[in-house]
């Protein structure tokens, strides 16, 4: 992100209290903040491509005290209004089925996908089946991303022909 983007960013910007299930959360960081990011733990992420890269907190640092007044580095990130949300790759970590909303996207061939977006911990879940109701051999049985990485996802089946269907 570029300072602009950053700055309009935290001017919206509410406290991100969602726990970490995946391998960290995804910052919002000014070049003059960058070193202050590193020495709590921080980790710079290079995109080869479009906007150079961006900062990420590994899960393990969140909970690690910044100040002797018991500041931990997810509160710190929160004041200056940095979390911008999850990061990496899910963890296995348990969530509750029963507080995610599920969608169903089908295909043209009959390929279904079960989308399941858990809001409450910004994680989403693809589990595509063939039309004979198996997974395939080559076909994990869910796949998971941050909110960010599933509506790419989400995207590029609407723009092959998946429709969304109602329960």
């Amino acid at each position: 992100m570029k300072s602009k983007e950053i700055r309009k960013f935290r001017k919206s910007y509410t406290k991100y209290d969602k726990d970490c299930v995946f391998e960290g959360y995804k910052l919002a960081v000014l070049f003059d903040e960058k070193d202050e990011v590193k020495s709590y733990g921080g980790r710079w992420h290079p995109y080869p491509n479009d906007d150079g890269g961006h900062w990420w907190m590994p899960e393990n640092k969140l909970l690690d005290q910044v100040h002797d007044n018991g500041t931990l580095v997810r509160d710190w990130l929160n004041d200056n209004e940095m979390i911008m949300g999850q990061y990496g790759k899910f963890q296995n970590k348990p969530l509750d089925p029963n507080r995610c909303t599920e969608y169903s996207l089908h295909g043209q061939s009959g390929t279904r996908y079960t989308v399941q977006w858990w809001d409450g911990e910004d994680a989403v879940s693809f589990s595509k089946s063939l039309p004979d109701g198996t997974f395939g051999n080559n076909c994990p049985k869910q796949v998971w991303y941050t909110v960010e990485e599933a509506r790419t996802h989400w995207d590029e089946l609407i723009s092959k022909g998946y429709v969304r269907v109602s329960a």
